[in-house]
């Protein structure tokens, strides 16, 4: 049967919501490059030379530097396996190899990021950017209208979802790309908690799904929060609540390839023991940023909070006027639980020390009960306007449409644009990717920060990473002693290398990557270090040091003596093909950290891979000739992509199936 009412509605909301898209894709400066602060590359070698330079990049937004250093390096990555027809799940740039789409924050599988997979990246990621803003305030939208509000009230719950100070900083992190889908998935709990039907589990198994491939597990726990907070709300029976819970499980079902990897590489991390985590509340002080969107002293991306000085007064007369409505209530305890877990007072406070979690990012959820009560002062505004004679829907769209242009106004320039471009390439950098390799680059101190070399596809002994393989992490300090620093992050110094650099040579490090200004010479190095480096290029964006005892990145080893040949037949990111001469056996040892899922087959016949994780990887290899197949299949992904079958066979049974409707319950 036909709905043309509603194929009006939908043509009608598309037409509306199209020319929004282009005022914020203009006014934030989409359409004049990436939306990235990638001028903090001015700050660092090998592209500080080009500072200043009519064509050069200028240094901005330095509280931005996760989406340069980590963000778009990994897209620059998983784009290139995916155009060779390859699953982007290994990175070899950094750390001797890391899993990549075990990596939640890679977020690979969110659709909200598929813009950039698919597209060139100027304009892919700014288009991803912008469908996290219109997830968001369309969801908003229409959770407002399904709690009852107006259209206007709806439209002014759409514009601080999607244009909030909070939604707006994290934009291009993987924090939006999971909180854009939470209005959706609040809007379809209270839709299988009213209705027991198979479609209200589905809403709810697709939207959690899409919450969980956003890839900020934090952001996706607290949203699970305000989800029950949601369900509870409603005071549904048994049997209105088990749909919704079907439907998260189900949710997680579909997630499974995403999610299973991912437990894995937790499991494996320095995460999952709490290492470089800083969870301290924010300060009592920083609740100034819900009336500014600056504030001198506060972190500008931590402590966003601006919902618009029109939407504060609203939110309060809405949670006055609503108190006694369960909903309301509800929204009323949600944006309190989410303002004390984020500001310092003892509950927080106790919420830091007990856990890694970084609570102070719960403003990222603020917005959504913040909104819904503003929008619900908005209407009780408007019925009071409409009992005085006044033009009640004007006023009320003309408030909806102030806040929405004074949350507009506040997003802009609070992200860089970059050149359509944002890889400058260098003489040195020009150096390394002449040499076919393959081989190891270890940038000392802040030379090359971590991860950019993954853009180059470059293999780095260093990395940036929030999981990060905790073995590997310890093995490494062998090599040296590896630090922050306030600028950055896994940093070593020219002289915290070890001495003799036995780690260097065995883990295929063949060039070192010095800031130019460093006025001693590679002999230097040699004479204070007992190394054996060779200065190979210098210029004005840096030095490069050959080390000339550094071992093939496959080789076979025998009584600890390099014996035999290794030929490199294929080499992708998942997959090594060896041609292997050992006159008398031994080890072939690849120099490419050890992970679960690693797979060998000696002449076909599979082999077991030893070494252990995070270290280098060895397979036992008997006298003669042999072909030798290294290949990444990971058993996590695998399971998880038959768990996702079954969850989808199971959703399209239920949809199948014809069932009775438990008749509708309000929940307001």
């Amino acid at each position: 049967m036909s709905h043309p009412g509603r194929a009006v509605r939908v043509t009608l909301a598309v037409g509306a919501l199209l020319p929004a898209a282009l005022l914020v894709w203009s006014v934030l400066g989409m359409h004049r490059g990436l939306l990235l602060s990638d001028g903090l590359r001015g700050h660092f070698w090998p592209w500080a030379p080009e500072l200043g330079r009519p064509s050069g990049l200028s240094p901005s937004a330095s509280a931005l530097s996760d989406p340069v250093w980590q963000f778009v390096p990994w897209v620059e990555m998983a784009k290139r396996e995916l155009g060779a027809g390859r699953l982007p799940l290994w990175n070899p740039h950094q750390e001797a190899g890391q899993p990549l789409l075990a990596n939640a924050q890679s977020a690979l599988g969110s659709p909200l990021l598929w813009p950039a997979l698919a597209l060139p990246l100027f304009p892919g990621w700014n288009l991803s950017l912008l469908l996290r803003l219109l997830a968001s305030a369309v969801g908003g939208y229409l959770l407002a209208r399904d709690l009852g509000r107006s259209r206007a009230a709806s439209l002014l719950a759409a514009s601080v979802c999607g244009l909030s100070g909070p939604f707006v900083a994290w934009l291009e992190h993987p924090h939006t790309l999971t909180a854009g889908a939470v209005p959706w998935l609040l809007l379809a709990v209270r839709r299988a908690g009213r209705v027991a039907r198979p479609w209200a589990s589905a809403g709810v198994a697709a939207t959690t799904a899409l919450v969980l491939a956003g890839g900020h597990p934090e952001t996706a726990m607290m949203a699970a929060l305000l989800a029950a907070a949601f369900l509870v709300a409603g005071g549904q029976d048994r049997r209105a609540v088990a749909p919704a819970l079907a439907g998260a499980v189900l949710g997680a079902g579909l997630a499974a390839p995403l999610l299973l990897p991912f437990l894995e590489y937790l499991l494996q991390s320095a995460a999952w023991i709490g290492a470089d985590r800083y969870a301290a509340p924010l300060p009592l002080r920083d609740l100034l940023r819900l009336l500014t969107p600056s504030l001198r002293g506060s972190h500008p991306i931590e402590a966003a909070a601006y919902l618009s000085v029109g939407v504060l007064p609203l939110a309060v007369a809405g949670a006055f006027t609503g108190r006694r409505e369960r909903d309301s209530r509800m929204l009323i305890v949600a944006s309190a639980s989410l303002l004390v877990a984020a500001y310092a007072n003892p509950l927080s406070d106790l919420l830091a020390s007990a856990s890694t979690v970084r609570w102070s990012r719960t403003l990222l959820l603020l917005p959504i009960p913040v909104s819904l009560l503003a929008a619900r002062g908005l209407d009780g505004l408007s019925t009071r306007a409409r009992r005085a004679g006044r033009a009640a829907p004007h006023l009320a769209f003309g408030i909806a449409a102030g806040c929405a242009a004074e949350l507009l106004a506040a997003a802009r320039g609070v992200h860089a644009v970059a050149p359509e471009n944002p890889l400058l390439r260098t003489p040195i950098l020009e150096r390394l990717a002449a040499d076919p390799g393959p081989f190891r680059i270890l940038p000392l101190h802040t030379f090359l920060p971590a991860n950019t070399a993954t853009s180059l596809g470059l293999d780095d002994l260093r990395g940036y990473d929030a999981l990060a393989v905790r073995a590997f992490r310890t093995g490494r300090e062998k090599a040296g002693r590896f630090r922050g620093v306030p600028t950055h992050t896994d940093v070593v110094a020219p002289w915290d290398l070890a001495r003799g650099g036995r780690e260097l040579d065995a883990w295929n490090v063949k060039y070192l990557l010095l800031h130019p200004q460093f006025a001693f010479s590679a002999a230097t190095m040699n004479e204070r270090l007992g190394l054996d480096l060779e200065e190979v290029y210098s210029g004005a964006d840096g030095k490069l040091l050959l080390n000339r005892r550094a071992k093939s990145r496959a080789r076979v080893e025998r009584n600890g003596r390099d014996e035999g040949a290794v030929v490199i037949v294929d080499r992708t990111p998942t997959r090594w093909l060896f041609d292997v001469t050992a006159p008398a056996g031994g080890t072939l040892v690849v120099a490419n950290a050890g992970y679960p899922g690693w797979r060998a087959y000696v002449d076909g016949r599979p082999a077991r891979v030893g070494g252990g994780v995070g270290r280098r990887q060895e397979i036992d290899i008997a006298s003669g000739r042999h072909r030798v197949d290294l290949a990444y299949r990971p058993l996590s992904f695998l399971l998880g992509l038959l768990v996702s079958a079954v969850t989808v066979l199971i959703l399209g049974a239920g949809l199948a199936r014809p069932h009775r409707s438990m008749g509708s319950r309000t929940g307001r």
